[in-house]
């Protein structure tokens, strides 16, 4: 049952790794066709480059768990990989316990004020002509913790399970 959780978590982060991938098309024909306009026919949008900040910022966020359950985040390989398999695997569950899961839950309740707090006040870009509803791009920050947070679970859960299968 643990295992068949942990799965579910995983293919989640693996679909959102999939939707970011896609983020990042859409962002390089955006730069692209921004450059474009600019260079050829001297228009430009401060909306539209905004736009791109934002778009980044997803790929940011939503890739980084994403990145986690790839194993190419970064970490301290140079310990890790002389590790022996049981080592690495009471770190799967110490490393997710002891670092992930409560930075993610702390980041997530200190963005989430933040995010509030320019929802509430109505904060738009400073830029004129910029993009209106500011809290929306602030809301990357907790929901890609969430997810990270769901990674660190994931990853939790399937090291619990490997070292039940042993004993």
């Amino acid at each position: 049952m643990i295992l068949s959780i942990s799965n579910r978590l995983d293919a989640f982060i693996e679909r959102t790794g999939q939707i970011t991938s896609w983020l990042i098309f859409i962002l390089v024909l955006m730069v692209s066709g921004d450059v474009l306009f600019r260079y050829f026919f001297h228009i430009s949008s401060i909306a539209e480059q905004e736009l791109q900040w934002h778009i980044l910022a997803a790929i940011a966020m939503f890739g980084s768990a994403f990145t986690f359950q790839q194993g190419e985040h970064v970490r301290v390989d140079l310990f890790y990989h002389h590790y022996s398999e049981k080592v690495k695997l009471y770190m799967d569950v110490l490393i997710p316990l002891l670092i992930i899961i409560p930075f993610s839950l702390f980041i997530i309740y200190l963005s989430s004020e933040y995010v509030m707090q320019s929802y509430h006040t109505g904060e738009v870009s400073p830029d004129p002509g910029g993009l209106p509803y500011r809290y929306l791009v602030k809301s990357l920050i907790p929901i890609g913790f969430t997810l990270i947070l769901i990674q660190g679970l994931a990853v939790l859960l399937k090291a619990v399970s490997k070292i039940k299968e042993e004993k």
